[in-house]
């Protein structure tokens, strides 16, 4: 299938690595949600804090260094070569991304994703400057692209590996001698644990995905509070939900939540999204 994006990425403040692939998602989804099917290309560069301020000063008469800019073609100059459009360039201070972080507690790799998407919009002609009502529709699809972003900004795989492990050890499989560990996140930081639960009549038995998301909605959360669902089986192959628990996914979770399974020695690792598990799922929606 012919892609739609390019990404030119300069990574001049030597950063984090791995963020490319990030961007590029980002980059994606933002085409989609905006309905855009030509071929588009955006040039990104990762600046000091020094720079970017540079940068402010000369071109936006600002003293003072900001978290992100955008030098955009003007409609009329929009460059075409082989097809492919012509976005401009975004510049992004991560030394200012990362102060954000503390002041607004979020995490470093959503703040970027944040900016890099607030620099495309502007890109493709959206402003919050000049009035409110410009400003409350580039705002809003700023959410929504985030929002929707097949990518897992909060969960601490190490950290998710070790819950697990507990989580897994604490299973009341007396029947099937089968153990599943799941863990639940939550955007405030919290993990919400589960384990499979057997009863000598079957069909009363809980798997994990299933006990953990109770958990996780019996504390008072909802589905826009959970960012991950994690699981591990005592099978050397990376075992995946029943039909039963993709349901319930599909109704408790966001369906781009990711979903992160693992084998039961945590070799073999399954980064998926509910979505990806339950293709064409029975909603509320089809009960009307």
């Amino acid at each position: 299938m012919k892609t739609n994006h390019i990404l030119e990425f300069l990574n001049q403040a030597n950063h984090e690595k791995g963020l490319k692939e990030m961007f590029t998602i980002a980059f994606k989804q933002t085409l989609k949600v905006l309905k855009k099917e030509e071929c588009y290309r955006i040039s990104l560069t990762l600046v000091s804090k020094e720079e970017i301020h540079e940068l402010n000063k000369q071109y936006r008469d600002t003293d003072r260094p900001t978290d992100v800019l955008t030098f955009a073609f003007q409609e009329a100059d929009v460059l075409m070569m082989d097809e492919v459009i012509d976005l401009g360039n975004i510049i992004i201070s991560p030394e200012v991304a990362k102060e954000q972080c503390s002041q607004y507690h979020h995490p470093y790799r959503r703040e970027m994703a944040f900016l890099f998407i607030h620099g495309l919009l502007h890109a493709f002609g959206y402003e919050h400057h000049r009035s409110t009502k410009e400003a409350e529709e580039m705002f809003a699809l700023q959410n929504e692209i985030l929002n929707t972003m097949p990518y897992d900004f909060y969960t601490n795989i190490n950290k998710v590996k070790k819950l697990l492990t507990s989580a897994q050890e604490k299973s009341l499989s007396g029947y099937s001698h089968f153990r599943v560990g799941a863990i639940v996140m939550t955007k405030d930081g919290k993990y919400h644990q589960g384990f499979n639960i057997e009863n000598s009549a079957y069909g009363d038995c809980m798997c994990a995905e299933r006990v953990a998301l109770f958990h996780t909605y019996a504390s008072g959360y909802n589905k826009e509070d959970i960012v991950s669902l994690s699981l591990i089986t005592d099978s050397e192959n990376v075992g995946t939900p029943c039909g039963s628990c993709r349901q319930v996914m599909s109704e408790l979770m966001n369906m781009n939540c990711p979903v992160h399974i693992f084998n039961c020695d945590l070799s073999k690792q399954l980064d998926t999204s509910v979505a990806d598990l339950l293709p064409y799922a029975f909603s509320k929606e089809d009960l009307k």
